[in-house]
């Protein structure tokens, strides 16, 4: 392994440990000697890599947005062009097992709690809502023209549909025993029936699944 990748795999572990120790422990309360606990390295390796706490932080926050970005697409890439299979690839997206778990959703609303305070964390996450509400605007405007739809805004549904993904992620985190991830994407997609019936009205049935882990 060459000096830079080696650099990079240090810099990916202290960022894991930093998730698992916000999951653990809270945002307020996590400090640099528990992330390097976390990794199972010293204090000082950790400061090394990054000058301070906040350096961290940045860092896991811009981690997160980039692992999220690149699950999307892969999913995306995989789903047929059809703008209703992009849809329903984006809500197997936002529920994978992989991303929303029960570590994960407390972390990212972890961030998002603090960006009132951060402008760093504030301007990652407006920058995220602003790329995935073109994005789905731009597919909600497809499903409509494709299915010949009229007198509705693709923009509202979109705001609708990221809004609600968002308010199930809190729902698994705040009551893991009611939503689960295939509660979740039977909701979303009992919305989007009532719109688009054609598309999805075989697809509003819900299921019982495995709560968010």
């Amino acid at each position: 392994m060459s000096r830079e990748l080696a650099k990079e795999a240090r810099r990916r572990q202290l960022i894991e440990a930093t998730i698992d120790g916000i999951a653990r422990k809270g945002f307020t309360e996590l400090k640099i000697a528990d992330v390097a606990a976390e990794a199972g390295l010293s204090v000082g390796i950790v400061n090394f890599y990054f000058k301070s706490k906040d350096a961290l932080l940045i860092a896991t926050f811009k981690h997160l947005v980039e692992d999220y970005e690149q699950h999307m697409q892969a999913i995306l890439a995989k789903a047929g062009k059809s703008a209703a299979a992009q849809l329903d690839a984006m809500i197997e997206a936002d529920f994978a097992r992989t991303h929303a778990n029960r570590k994960q959703v407390t972390v990212w609303y972890a961030f998002w709690g603090e960006t009132r305070w951060r402008p760093e964390f504030l301007k990652l996450c407006a920058d995220l809502s602003t790329s995935f509400q073109k994005a789905t605007t731009e597919t909600f405007q497809a499903l409509i023209d494709e299915g010949g739809y009229q007198g509705l805004d693709a923009g509202l549904i979109a705001r609708g549909f990221n809004a609600m993904i968002d308010g199930l992620w809190l729902d698994m985190l705040l009551n893991p025993k009611q939503t689960d991830r295939d509660t979740a994407k039977a909701s979303v997609r009992a919305f989007l029936a009532g719109l688009f019936p054609r598309e999805f009205g075989s697809k509003a049935a819900p299921a019982n699944g495995n709560a968010a882990a």
